[in-house]
């Protein structure tokens, strides 16, 4: 496991400075009672695709934050989620919610189960997340994206015992055009929606994608809830 003790990089906290995510005028155009929200890029990606979306929230008056990860380790990357929840909590006085793309819904959910994200995170919704693996990944060296492998060692202990722990909602949305439905749902009880006809990559910038998180922000499940005996 990775020390909860890991800071963020220096030139992470620059990207967010940069980006106007950490200005007092950024939380001043918040509307009072919503919780903050960070987006939380996938593999060999950015915060960039997450521009359209940022913008979208903060017109719903939310507060946003994004991150460009330092890699593609899971365990790397999810203490770097734990301590960026840490200091967005204690600026708004709230509990989070975290919105991942594809493996960064993993490092998301493993901070969540392993990393104490279940008493900071109100809302965790994952786009295109391999939540029970994908084929493809197993060809990637474990820390290049290989834990994303339905075989992995990562997966397996992500996924034993409850996958949705505590008392944060947790909604998992694909693209008909992703990773096969079964592989995006959580045993436990989450809500699950699939929208058509969007290419993995562009599933961040899709405006399907943008107002269906946006949608379940706001409390409603867009699409159904389902709860599965385990595999």
């Amino acid at each position: 496991m990775c020390s909860t003790g890991w800071r963020i990089p220096r030139p992470l906290l620059i990207t967010l400075v940069l980006m106007g995510l950490l200005t007092p005028a950024s939380a001043a155009a918040s509307t009072p009672g919503r919780s903050p929200v960070v987006l939380l890029h996938g593999w060999m990606s950015s915060s960039l695709p997450y521009l359209a979306m940022g913008v979208s929230l903060r017109q719903d008056g939310y507060p946003v934050y994004m991150i460009d990860f330092p890699g593609q380790d899971n365990l790397v990357n999810a203490a770097v989620v734990a301590d960026v929840v840490d200091r967005v909590a204690a600026r708004h006085h709230s509990r989070v919610h975290l919105v991942g793309h594809s493996m960064g819904g993993l490092s998301t959910r493993h901070y969540i189960k392993f990393l104490g994200g279940a008493r900071r995170v109100d809302q965790y919704v994952s786009m295109g997340s391999p939540q029970y693996g994908s084929a493809e990944a197993c060809l990637l060296p474990e820390s290049g994206g290989g834990q994303m492998c339905r075989t992995s060692r990562f997966l397996a202990e992500l996924n034993a015992g409850d996958d949705t722990p505590g008392p944060v909602r947790y909604t998992t949305i694909r693209s008909t055009e992703d990773v096969p439905a079964r592989a995006t749902w959580l045993d436990g009880g989450a809500c699950f929606h699939d929208i058509p006809g969007v290419p993995h990559v562009l599933e961040p910038v899709s405006a399907a994608f943008i107002a269906a998180v946006r949608k379940t922000l706001g409390g409603t499940c867009p699409g159904r809830f389902v709860v599965l005996p385990p595999s």
